[in-house]
């Protein structure tokens, strides 16, 4: 293999870190513009487990894009916009420990794990794990700007709680909102026939937005575009099951009439225009649920358009 190939980042064998970028410990001595955190942790699933091998799933097919983090010319060349994207530099942090039932001590060393990343001056990209876990990398934002959390999801969870549960995944908006730095949640994509009166009635109450995905596939873009926030620090919690599961079949509790790719792309691309963007989440992926790894392949993709839509020239 010459040096050439090797500097252009072109192999996507060896060990699968996410695009193939530099394994670091996080208390250690690195930069970068972006690292990347597993946390599979899925002991918040009130159905389907399985999350827990969501962030291996991702990294396995991220080194598709391994071009991106190359050493010699990082990045890609955009065939839509002729510009070069995703000029940025990445670092795997690997995974959270997690630990059999302890799930306070686990979201202990999560908010510690985030902490760690934004300490450094990186842009945490935490890879689920079901969505649960969006609550304790929130707590590492404490003392932050007002944030405003877009929530890209088929279900509110805005339940208090469920048969006693309150941090499990279908409460994890619910809890993001009662810490005083989230000033608003903002809903894409939602649709569960499972949602209740009162839980819709709760969310509206504390000042969020809903939009439902049939607004989505039947609103002009520029109206859409209206509605997404403005000059906010923004950060994005992607739940995989937003997107139709024709697409994304690989997570537990799939719903019909999803977002397309293209849908989630164009309010994706929006966000990272117009707001500054804090950090970015993509949980509830379960592999044993999808076993042509399309849903991997999908989370892998819309990760790198974001580092696109964030540095490019």
């Amino acid at each position: 293999m010459s040096d050439n190939y090797k500097e252009l980042g072109l192999s996507c064998f060896g060990p699968a870190t996410f695009v193939k970028s530099p394994m670091v410990d996080i208390g250690g001595d690195w930069s970068a513009d972006i690292a990347v955190l597993g946390v599979p942790f899925d002991q918040g699933t009130g159905f389907r487990p399985g999350t827990r091998w969501g962030s291996r799933a991702i990294r396995d097919m991220s080194v598709r894009f391994c071009s991106i983090s190359a050493p010699g010319k990082p990045g890609y060349w955009d065939l839509r916009s002729k510009k070069t994207k995703g000029i940025c530099t990445f670092v795997d942090c690997s995974d959270v420990d997690i630990l059999p039932l302890l799930w306070e001590k686990n979201f202990e060393m999560i908010t510690a794990s985030v902490k760690g990343i934004r300490a450094k001056g990186a842009l945490p990209y935490i890879l689920g794990g079901d969505h649960a876990i969006t609550y304790p990398v929130m707590l590492a934002y404490e003392g932050s700007k007002p944030i405003t959390l877009v929530q890209f999801d088929a279900h509110i969870d805005y339940r208090d709680d469920a048969l006693g549960v309150r941090y499990g995944h279908g409460n994890v908006m619910r809890r993001c909102r009662e810490l005083p730095w989230v000033e608003k949640i903002v809903s894409i994509g939602i649709r569960s026939s499972r949602t209740r009166k009162v839980d819709f009635d709760d969310n509206q109450a504390a000042g969020n937005t809903i939009i439902p995905s049939w607004d989505i596939h039947n609103m002009p873009k520029d109206e859409l575009a209206d509605m997404l926030p403005q000059g906010k620090d923004v950060y994005i919690s992607f739940d995989i099951d937003g997107m139709d599961p024709s697409i994304a079949p690989g997570t537990g509790t799939p719903e019909v009439g999803g977002l397309g790719y293209e849908q989630a792309r164009f309010i994706l691309e929006r966000l990272c225009a117009k707001n500054k963007i804090v950090g970015f989440d993509l949980v509830e992926l379960n592999p044993f649920l999808d076993p042509c790894q399309i849903t991997a392949l999908l989370a892998s993709q819309m990760m790198v358009d974001v580092a696109g839509f964030l540095y490019h020239d």
